[in-house]
């Protein structure tokens, strides 16, 4: 080393663990050298040292008599490390000839470093460049050492990465720009803010340049003591203050970047690409934060903060009204929402907006502003007239029962004053044309007799009585392994909506009539109370009763059924049903096990359960009752004696003695507005005739949760649901797989497009199925006439006449026979949308049934997807279809 003006050499201070790690070495070696004599600034500000067990005493040696005077005062077993700056002529040979090797050791600290990283050699030549590195890896050595190092030479990433993570107190040395904002939001500032601020700047550095601008910017924002304000929520405030894109700034938005420039990042400038980036990994850390459930709450305390940050200390409180994080921003989303709900127009974009949003995806946030738009798209469409009371109880099914479980969804929508107020105009002007549904259909109520077949209910349109439901349904199927029929009391079309869904996820797939690809809708016995409408179910004929005559009559009407009802479901222990039920399900002499369950009707006499979907485990032990007849091999059908109507504010009428909420005697008074007079012999009253209220706004007598015995579809309309399992292949006559159910309202935006052709209209190329037919085949219809020589020369049919189209049918082979209805449903679908719809939308159209809509959407894309390209996909969650009419025409050569 070069000597200094007192004719000392020029030195280094040394580090105690540089100091430890060369007495251990010295330790090893044994032998008879007990002393070390280190090139070193001679200053020890430490006390000695135990090393593997053995004392090692630091001697400050600023000249040859202090050291000399260190030597005789050294004890048996005692090390010396002697650290000097003196040249070696300045020492003499009495202190040479009792050191180690004789020589004054220089203190190579890079020669430490690849012990401290077992499996290590030497270090790298990028780490070597770090000149601080060495000393800070020996200093903040833990007491587990450091992780090995998987290369022979070791890495900057590996120790700098493993320091950086130690000094934060993280577990995992992979680190990133995410966890390093993480971290230093939640426990790690105050351990970081204790280091060394040299080694904090190095460490800046080379986290900016090694895990970009957001771990520098966290790192910065938290190195000293004391400091509050989280590297979150600095973040979340940088992603407002410099959004992307960028658009106009506002003078108080550049003054509040200029503020967060000069308190929180020591005054210095941020790029618009650095800002971004900050933003970035701030917005992705809250989002993985959220998708943990931040089991220890401290998202709240960084979300409260930016709030703050941005309203008192930047100045800007406007800016947290336009984050996707913050809650401000959410009220401001919804706020836009509720304007075009009122305004009609980009209703679609601004609930796109609000999904958007991080608060969407909590406390199920999503549902009311979901349930809204989808309300706002059924007001577009047209109103068709019903000209029937059939027809006025199917649509009730296909399309009322999702209107009324949105409405119960959004009925307690918000608790922003602004917000609840445009949904509860929405909801006014949905409960009117639901309103104008009612009254339709009560004026239809007195003339619709009740047909006697399932055949007659679908060739003209006739109300299906619920007395039919045996006769029309459950016979016929139960020459099918038998049927479960299970009567959920007071189950409407709504709840039915919910329970369906899941139902079908189960592992049971849904059949309904062929001729309409619908679920069937029965009419309630008059008026609809238990009593009368549950009986007249059971016993298949209109009548009143109670459980006795209800399992006399189902015994009558199918010789050798069982009937059970809410008592007789008490299992033993550990038993998911009573085995009096278990055995007659399993029991294959028995053709009908019947099974009544009272949940929906006991709650809705209590509580409003409409702003809630009913799942199965609600209404045990209906699962129990699925599972036993899917193993038995049984029929399922889930039907209800009638449904209700839900307490929305109703004006209560003077209560009328003989009658109920809804209902009243013929005798008690005229016909008022609201009211309508039934009679004959569906009236299960001995006087033949009553006064049912088909308002819902209205009741007889004191409020409760719900209501039911009056005449508005909501109470009138039964749903009846049938299932098999999955692996049954046979069915009655006129029976075939449901397709999706949902309106194309409830998935898809609302469009002005030619009706699409379904695959119902085509002529069936089977056979008349005898009584055990088996389910048609997929695509089990013949091509259109003409539908692709058809003179209107359009673009879907210019790409069904194509040369490619007809090369790709060919390649696809025999999954392919009989497809082209289906692709051209599927494209005409798609195109009239812009390019997405829902594949609910998609199969209901095509008239695919539920269980293979997967096979047959997977068949359309092997036709249309030429030579692998994406033409035909799924969007990002998995349901939306996305079809590139670009792609489209170039593949397929269409101009």
């Amino acid at each position: 080393m070069n000597s200094a003006g007192n004719g000392a050499t020029r030195t280094v201070a040394v580090s105690e663990a540089l100091v430890r790690s060369r007495a251990a070495e010295l330790i090893k070696k044994g032998g008879d050298s007990r002393v070390l004599v280190m090139r070193a600034q001679p200053r020890w500000f430490g006390e000695d040292l135990t090393v593997d067990g053995h004392p090692v005493r630091v001697v400050e040696g600023i000249s040859q008599l202090a050291i000399l005077d260190a030597y005789a005062a050294q004890t048996d077993g005692e090390y010396l490390v002697v650290l000097t700056d003196r040249p070696r002529t300045d020492l003499g040979d009495t202190v040479l000839a009792r050191a180690y090797r004789q020589q004054i050791e220089d203190p190579d600290e890079w020669g430490s470093i690849p012990a401290l990283f077992g499996g290590a050699r030497e270090v790298s030549r990028e780490l070597r460049r770090l000149d601080w590195a060495a000393a800070a890896l020996l200093d903040y050595e833990p007491a587990g050492g450091w992780a090995p190092s998987t290369d022979l030479a070791v890495s900057a990433e590996h120790a700098i990465g493993n320091l950086l993570a130690h000094l934060l107190e993280i577990d995992s040395a992979e680190l990133d720009g995410v966890i390093i904002l993480t971290s230093l939001s939640n426990g790690s500032r105050a351990s970081w803010s204790a280091v060394d601020p040299a080694l904090q700047n190095h460490l800046i550095e080379w986290g900016e340049q090694e895990y970009g601008a957001a771990a520098g910017f966290a790192l910065r924002t938290t190195a000293v003591p004391g400091g509050l304000v989280k590297p979150l929520a600095l973040g979340l405030a940088v992603d407002v203050l410099w959004p992307s894109p960028a658009g106009d700034l506002t003078e108080e938005q550049v003054a509040a970047r200029t503020r967060l420039l000069e308190r929180y990042v020591g005054g210095r400038s941020i790029t618009p690409l650095q800002a971004r980036e900050i933003a970035n990994a701030s917005v992705s850390a809250v989002l993985r934060v959220s998708r943990e459930s931040d089991p220890e709450g401290r998202l709240g305390v960084v979300l409260d903060q930016a709030e703050a940050l941005l309203r008192d200390n930047l100045g800007w409180p406007a800016g947290a009204e336009r984050s996707s994080i913050l809650r401000p921003g959410f009220t401001a989303r919804l706020r836009l929402l509720a304007r075009a709900l009122d305004e009609g127009s980009a209703v679609e974009e601004a609930l796109a907006a609000v999904l958007d949003h991080r608060e969407a995806a909590h406390s199920d946030r999503d549902v009311a502003p979901r349930m809204a738009v989808r309300l706002s798209r059924w007001l577009t469409t047209s109103e068709q007239e019903a000209h029937s009371f059939g027809a006025d109880l199917q649509r009730q099914l296909d399309d009322g029962a999702w209107v009324d479980a949105a409405l119960g969804m959004l009925w307690s929508g918000s608790s922003d004053a602004e917000v609840a107020a445009a949904y509860g105009r929405l909801i006014a002007r949905v409960r009117a044309r639901r309103r104008m549904r009612d009254e339709s259909a009560a004026m239809h109520l007195g003339d619709s007799p009740a047909e006697r077949s399932l055949a007659e209910l679908l060739a003209n349109g006739a109300a299906l009585g619920i007395e039919n439901v045996l006769r029309a349904v459950v016979d016929p199927w139960k020459s099918f392994g038998g049927v479960l029929m299970v009567v959920l009391d007071g189950m409407s079309a709504a709840v039915a909506v919910d329970l369906a869904t899941e139902v079908g996820r189960s592992g049971l797939v849904e059949w309904v009539p062929a001729t309409t690809k619908r679920r069937l809708a029965a009419a309630a016995a008059l008026p609809s109370m238990t009593g009368i409408s549950r009986t007249s179910l059971l016993c298949g004929e209109i009548r009143g009763g109670n459980s006795a005559i209800e399992k006399a009559g189902l015994a009558a009407a199918f010789p050798g059924a069982r009937m059970f009802h809410k008592g007789e479901f008490r299992a033993t222990g550990g038993v998911q049903l009573a085995q009096s039920v278990a055995s007659a399900i399993a029991d294959q002499s028995v053709p009908v096990v019947g099974v009544v369950i009272n949940a929906i009707d006991d709650a809705t006499h209590k509580n409003d359960t409409a702003g809630r979907p009913w799942a199965i485990g609600d209404l045990e032990p209906l699962r129990g009752l699925l599972n036993a007849a899917s193993i038995a091999g049984r029929t399922v059908v889930l039907t209800s004696d009638h449904g209700h109507v839900v307490e929305r504010q109703t004006e209560m009428l003077p209560t009328v003695a003989g009658g109920d909420a809804r209902w009243r005697p013929a005798t008690s008074g005229p016909i008022r507005d609201g009211e309508v007079l039934v009679s004959g012999p569906r009236v299960g009253l001995e006087v033949g005739e009553a006064v049912l209220l088909w308002r819902d706004d209205a009741r007889y007598g004191p409020a409760r949760a719900g209501y039911h015995g009056g005449a508005s579809l909501a109470e009138l309309t039964v749903p009846v649901l049938v299932y098999q399992r999955s692996l049954a292949q046979s069915a009655p006559e006129g029976w075939e797989a449901a397709p999706p159910q949902a309106p194309a309202w409830w998935n898809d935006p609302v469009i002005d497009a030619p009706p699409v052709p379904k695959p119902s209209a085509a002529k069936k190329t089977h056979k008349k199925a005898a009584a055990g037919k088996t389910t048609p085949a997929l695509f089990d219809f013949d091509e259109p006439q003409g539908s692709v020589a058809a003179k209107q020369e359009d673009f879907v049919r210019r790409v069904l006449a194509s040369a490619v189209y007809s090369e790709q049918i060919s390649l696809a082979g025999r999954a392919a026979a009989g497809a082209g209805l289906l692709v051209e449903t599927v494209l005409r679908t798609l195109v009239d949308r812009g390019g997405r719809a829902h594949q609910d939308t998609v199969a209901s159209l095509a008239g695919l049934p539920y269980n293979g809509m997967g096979q047959g959407l997977a068949v359309v894309k092997r036709i249309l997807n030429v030579e692998g390209y994406d033409i035909l996909s799924y969007d990002s969650d998995g349901e939306t279809l996305r079809l590139d009419v670009g792609l489209l025409k170039d593949q397929f050569g269409v101009a």
